[in-house]
């Protein structure tokens, strides 16, 4: 039995989940001990299987990391381009302006007039505006 198989499927009912769910733990507890990749497999599985579901009993809880991947996918693509950096301090700095980058993105500020306003706090000797980060959580 396969869930989504088709994108406007319905997710599956109660009693399939629960076949779905005794199935797994059956083929779990044959495969455990098994000194093969079939074992490793299965003991990663449920070693994480407290997790694995979640996104079925919370509600919000997204069932895959593709906002995580988006949101990593600039610096990624960044880091392939420029074969990264050579240093603990270029390692720091392109931390911190990405990070920067990620969360004007999603509030939907400049990072340019974000970086402008740093600056001429620093050269006045004073700390940035940094309210608008702290309100976002």
């Amino acid at each position: 039995m396969y869930f989504f198989e088709k994108p406007n499927q319905d997710p599956p009912t109660l009693a399939e989940w629960r076949t779905f769910y005794a199935r797994l733990n059956r083929l779990i507890a044959l495969y455990i001990d098994a000194d093969s990749e079939a074992g490793k497999l299965v003991s990663h599985i449920d070693k994480e299987m407290g997790s694995l579901f979640t996104f079925l009993l919370e509600e919000g809880v997204d069932p895959t990391n593709n906002f995580g991947e988006r949101m990593l996918r600039y610096a990624v693509l960044w880091r392939k381009r420029s074969q990264g950096t050579s240093s603990e301090k270029g390692n720091r700095w392109v931390e911190r302006i990405v990070s920067l980058r990620q969360t004007c993105r999603l509030q939907g500020k400049s990072s340019f007039h974000v970086l402008v306003d740093a600056m001429n706090a620093s050269f006045k000797e004073q700390q940035p505006d940094l309210e608008w980060i702290r309100s976002a959580t």
